[in-house]
């Protein structure tokens, strides 16, 4: 284009070879150099040119400067953790490990959110019925439903949506139904069957057979010998009896299942119990989002004691993962400004000493991570997570239950207790 214009100007000069004309093309010129040569001018006019890279990984002109993404401080600068973070969003580095979405029709609300905060990639994990409207009436149904949007927007947009469908533990088909989804290019398997939401019934939702009951074991199998990672969550408090103890059979009976327990293994307040999972089983990751409902009391209770949060960091530096935990439906409410919002809140912790949010009114204190930690939580530790191929774990220790913060129930594999018996 820049030829163009410098062609238009000779041709003017020449034709003309008037004052009008040399001014003219002098303005051109100026106005040439500016839009292209000079730095800067080009974005200030038009924009983020990274708003034009909608459909793909592909990024402006490379700006990574590694020994950013190396640098380790054993102190917490808001400055050295800004700069990380902005090269990482000038080159969409981030990887958002944990979204929802209602239907292929709501994908350019992510994407153009995903732009504006450089996030590349988004694994759209699988849903029920009930999840998207709250109504307990609706249930855990229509899981295959949503899977068939995830894998549509995945095929549309394979270099920025993972997806990783549901499966409803009752389904005696499920082990097949989720081969076939893998075979079309699913990434993963998201598990609710650890979730502990209660109905009005006084029934459990999602948990209506034991994590280790023996109908899930194939499934387990099928993606522990092929290395399909595994999304489950887990609520593994003393309130949900024989949860904790469920979770640690599957986890000992397949201990290469690369597994993702989310919201830190619901365990931000009991880190310890949090510490107790990690140290145990070496193929256990996490996220670190709460998910929008309870966004604000999360982010609170990381500003409270932004210390602790920042040694589980430091001493578990390849186990945590970025996501916020989203469901994106039709609401005309969710749309790109609010995922902004939501999701922007977590960097935002991660990054500054303090800071603001429209998620709540309180100003609140940050992680401001070093750069190296920061890489590894936004998109360095799924990259790995993904390539690892684990053969032969051990799992060396047994669990202590002194950090636990509840007691052991002595169930029998495959035993489940009902809400009554809380």
């Amino acid at each position: 284009m820049a030829k163009v214009f410098i062609d238009k100007l000779l041709q003017l000069i020449e034709d003309y070879q008037t004052l009008f004309g040399v001014i003219t093309g002098l303005i051109i010129v100026v106005i040439v150099f500016f839009i292209f040569f000079l730095p800067g001018f080009q974005e200030n006019i038009f924009g983020d040119p990274s708003l034009y890279y909608s459909n793909s990984l592909e990024t402006p002109p490379s700006t990574i400067d590694e020994t950013i993404i190396r640098k380790v401080s054993f102190t917490y600068d808001e400055a050295d953790s800004l700069a990380a973070l902005n090269m990482f969003i000038e080159n969409k580095m981030i990887i958002d490990v944990h979204e929802h979405i209602q239907s292929f029709r709501q994908a350019p609300v992510y994407l153009h959110a995903m732009n504006r905060l450089g996030i590349g990639k988004m694994c759209l994990m699988g849903i029920s019925k009930f999840t998207l409207t709250a109504k307990e009436e609706d249930g855990f149904t229509e899981v295959d439903k949503n899977n068939e949007e995830l894998m549509k927007i995945a095929r549309a947009y394979p270099d920025r949506f993972e997806a990783w469908p549901a499966v409803d533990p009752l389904d005696p088909d499920k082990l097949e139904k989720f081969k076939a989804l893998v075979e079309q290019g699913a990434t993963g398997l998201k598990l609710y069957i650890g979730h502990g939401y209660v109905t009005k019934n006084n029934e459990y939702m999602f948990h209506p057979i034991a994590m280790d009951d023996p109908e899930m074991l194939p499934l387990y199998a099928f993606c522990e010998e092929n290395f399909v990672p595994v999304c489950i969550h887990v609520n593994p408090f003393g309130g949900k009896k024989g949860f904790a103890e469920e979770f640690i059979a599957v986890l000992t009976q397949f201990p290469d299942m690369k597994v993702i327990a989310p919201h830190f293994i619901l365990s931000s307040i009991a880190s310890a119990r949090l510490r107790e999972y990690l140290d145990t089983f070496p193929n256990l990751y996490t996220d670190i989002s709460f998910g929008n409902v309870y966004a604000p009391n999360g982010l609170k209770r990381i500003s409270k004691d932004p210390d602790k949060f920042r040694q589980l960091v430091d001493d578990y530096p390849e186990r945590f993962m970025f996501g916020a935990d989203l469901v994106l439906t039709g609401n005309t409410l969710k749309d790109e400004n609010w995922v902004t919002e939501q999701i922007e809140a977590y960097l935002l912790m991660l990054t500054r000493e303090s800071y603001t949010t429209p998620l709540t009114e309180e100003t609140l204190r940050g992680l401001a991570l070093p750069p190296n930690q920061l890489a590894n939580i936004l998109f360095l530790n799924y990259i790995k997570f993904l390539d690892l191929k684990p053969v032969g774990t051990q799992i060396a220790r047994e669990i202590d239950w002194s950090r636990m913060n509840q007691e052991p129930t002595g169930r029998q594999p495959g035993e489940t207790f009902s809400p009554e018996t809380e």
